[in-house]
Parts: C-alpha cells; sequence; structure tokens
C-alpha cells in the first residue's frame, strides 16, 4: 500500500510541472504512471471502496474521456484519458489511506521550496553570486520570460526589485513555472490542513508564499486564516492574517526604490551559446540588465487584478456566447483558450474549451462530496471555508482535474471529515 500512496503523491508532484521536466513531463508522467499502475495491481484487494466512491470514480473517468473525445484546433486532442488510473486509485482510498497520500505529497512541495528560499535570502543580502540562464528545451512554451537561477531554484526577472543596498528581492519561484503556482498551491495546502502552521511543512509553506508575494496566496490565506479562526475558535490565526495581509499590501502598492543601482552589482548571468567557428559550446557573462533587471523593475506586472486575462479571451468568450448550440454546449475547441484567447487562463476558459457541457460537468464532480458530507450531517464551517477558498483558486486556475489539484481538493473534503469525533468514517458510511 504504501507504494501506492507514494506513487500518487510523485504524480501529483509531476502534474506541478517543474523546471527540470519542462519539454519531458510525458516521459515523468509515463514512468510515474506505471509505477501507480502496478503497485495498484498489487494492493487492489486491499481496497474496498463504497458504492458513492465507485460512482465518483466512474464519472470522473467518463468526464476524461469527455475532454480526450474534444477536437483541438493544432494537434490531436489531448489524452486526459491517461489521468483515469490515477483519479480511480485515488478515489478509491480510504480516508487514512488519502490523507497519507496527501501528507505525502505536501512533504514534497514544502522540502522542494526550501532550496529557493535559501537562494532568495542570499540575494537580499546583495552577496556575490553567478546564476545560469535557463535555456528552455523544445516544446516547452514561456513566451518571452527569462529565467535564471541554481540547481534547485529558478527565478523570473522580469518579477524582481533593486534594492538600494545592490541586493535583489525576487518572487519565490522555487522550482515551478511562475510565482503564482507557489503562492496557490501553499494556500490550498494550507487550508486542506486546517492552517496547522505549527508544523514544519505548514511553517515552510506559509513563508514561502509570502515570498512568492502572491496576490492569490494573500487573498486566499488571508481569508483562510480569519475564516478558520472563527470557525475552530484558534484567536492566534487572526494575528498570523497580518503577515498575509502585508505581503498583500507590498503587491497591491507596485514598490520600487529610487536610489537602486542601475543593475544588481553582485549578480552575474552566466548565459549558454555555442560557437560555430569553434564547434562547441561556450558561456558567456551578462549582467542582469539584458534581461530587464534594472532600477525601474517591478515585482510583478503592474495589471494587479485580473492579469491572466487578455483582450483576445475577452473576444474569444464573445465568439463563444453569440455561437451555435453545438458550440455552446461543446465549446469552440479544447485549446480555443491557448490558440485565441493569448493563453489566458480564467475561469470561462472552461466554457470555451470544453463548452457547457463540460463545465457542468466539472461543477458536479466537485460538488458531491460536498453534498455526501451535507446529507451525513458533516457539513460544519470549516468545510464551507476550504470549498470557498478552492472554488476561489479555480477563478484563474480553472483546470483542476490535474493530479494536484484533485489530491488536494478530495484530501481536503477527507480532512473536514474528520473534524468531528464521528468524522473519521464520513465518507466510509452508507
Amino acid at each position: 500500500m504504501a507504494g501506492l500512496l507514494w506513487s500518487l503523491a510523485l504524480m501529483a508532484f509531476v502534474s506541478l510541472n517543474p523546471y527540470f521536466m519542462w519539454g519531458y513531463q510525458k516521459v515523468y508522467y509515463a514512468v510515474t504512471s506505471s509505477l501507480l499502475v502496478l503497485s495498484f495491481m498489487g494492493c487492489s484487494r486491499m481496497l474496498s471502496p463504497t458504492r458513492f466512491q465507485l460512482a465518483l470514480c466512474a464519472a470522473f473517468s467518463l468526464f476524461l474521456m469527455y475532454l480526450s473525445l474534444l477536437p483541438k484546433v493544432e494537434g490531436a486532442p489531448t489524452r486526459w484519458f491517461f489521468l483515469i488510473p490515477y483519479t480511480v486509485a485515488l478515489l478509491a482510498l480510504s480516508r487514512e489511506n488519502l490523507t497519507k497520500t496527501f501528507d505525502n505529497f505536501y512533504w514534497i512541495f514544502a522540502l522542494s521550496l526550501i532550496p529557493g528560499m535559501l537562494l532568495w535570502i542570499w540575494l537580499v543580502a546583495g552577496l556575490p553570486i553567478e546564476m545560469n540562464y535557463l535555456t528552455l528545451p523544445p516544446g516547452a512554451r514561456r513566451g518571452t520570460v527569462h529565467y535564471f537561477g541554481l540547481p534547485g531554484a529558478i527565478f523570473i526577472s522580469s518579477n524582481a526589485v533593486i534594492l538600494p543596498s545592490g541586493g535583489v528581492v525576487f518572487r519565490l519561484c522555487g522550482i515551478y513555472d511562475e510565482p503564482g503556482t507557489v503562492g496557490t498551491i501553499a494556500a490550498l495546502c494550507l487550508a486542506a490542513t486546517r492552517f496547522r502552521l505549527r508544523e514544519a511543512r505548514g511553517a515552510i509553506s506559509l513563508v514561502a508564499g509570502i515570498l512568492s508575494f502572491s496576490l492569490a496566496f494573500a487573498v486566499l490565506t488571508t481569508l483562510g486564516l480569519l475564516g478558520m479562526a472563527i470557525a475552530g475558535r484558534r484567536p492566534k490565526l487572526a494575528v498570523a492574517a497580518l503577515a498575509t495581509i502585508l505581503a498583500g499590501a507590498v503587491i497591491v502598492s507596485g514598490v520600487t526604490f529610487e536610489r537602486a543601482p542601475t543593475t544588481a552589482p553582485n549578480l552575474t548571468i552566466t548565459v549558454p551559446s555555442s560557437d560555430p567557428a569553434r564547434g562547441e559550446d561556450v558561456q558567456t557573462k551578462s549582467t542582469p540588465e539584458r534581461f530587464n533587471l534594472d532600477y525601474r523593475s517591478h515585482l510583478r506586472s503592474l495589471r494587479i487584478f485580473n492579469s491572466r486575462i487578455e483582450p483576445e479571451m475577452l473576444e474569444l468568450l464573445d465568439k463563444y456566447a453569440s455561437s451555435s448550440p453545438r458550440t455552446i454546449l461543446f465549446g469552440v475547441a479544447s485549446d480555443a483558450s491557448i490558440v485565441y484567447g493569448s493563453e489566458s487562463v480564467v475561469w470561462y476558459r472552461i466554457l470555451t474549451d470544453h463548452g457547457l457541457i463540460g463545465f457542468i460537468w466539472l461543477v458536479l464532480l466537485y460538488s458531491l462530496p460536498v453534498v455526501f458530507l451535507w446529507r451525513a450531517g458533516r457539513l460544519d464551517l470549516s468545510v464551507v471555508v476550504f470549498c470557498t477558498l478552492y472554488l476561489m483558486s479555480f477563478y484563474q486556475r480553472p483546470v483542476i482535474w490535474l493530479p494536484a489539484q484533485v489530491l488536494i481538493y478530495f484530501a481536503g473534503i477527507y480532512w473536514a471529515a474528520a473534524s468531528r469525533p464521528r468524522g473519521a468514517d464520513a465518507l466510509r458510511s452508507g
């Protein structure tokens, strides 16, 4: 059983797409999926899912099949059905094993943030350091974003501000593609465990979320801390909310320093290149200014709110709303938001990409556990707080059928079921 729980946790980690997987994520998915299937076959007799769990597995599997049948503008349909073994194995687990799987994932995520946090402190101190420019592999679409870092941590040149001392404050990315990934996942993991800040992984996630300067983290964590302070009668959480409120204030203010140097004096970027004349790879050293990191830099885009919504996406939504009934039901194309919407990530991409059927199906899948808790008399305020935070995160991260998002949600629901004396078996009764 331990092998199955760890393979589920590893697959959830793969779905976060760390930078060393860019361009090769399918290979990592294949390896973890193979481990998952082998582990599942070895312990399938130990699983005893209820009728509700079996129905949920079937509904989720059919949803992934539906997504896999939708056509794309560019290329073949996305093979979402490869995630069926993951969802079936995960949703068939008992509450105890599901929370153990989440614990494994939570530790992997928290530990993955530590190298970046240590490097962040070094950069803020303005100590001499040489970082590598990250050359993206073929197929890794990241626009014109410039990444550089060291093994175990990367940073984005456009998400930084230079201090008067010469140090640099970056938004923490860890090993992930953007600070928002750190902020959102950290906030949801904290919410799923009811903000247990005294745990090492909870403290790491809280600090990392603050260092990411993610508006999503600031909003979700502040509301979550205040909500759980009321729901769980834990007034100390309201004090912790002050730190996240401060982080949010820094984000909204768009802080810069007028007396900052032209560029970071102690930061050197090593850029790999090739020398055709000599037929070998060479390295050149450059200043951060070459990558738009100078005294005019900001921690984030000046578009604080709705920063993920591009004008092209609004045009696509208008086109979808005025389309034929068939398009309304099934969407424009499963990659419409990428091809026509300038890769905007917002909740109504579910409508444009997967249609009204896909949207309603997704809502029902994530509503069923809540309805089950309500009918079983287990729907307390902590469940409402967690589900509200998860719904808010859906606004700008709507692809919630990825392994990490599925694990966090259902683990959070099961955790909620354990919040009362009889709750340990709430989702396994009936």
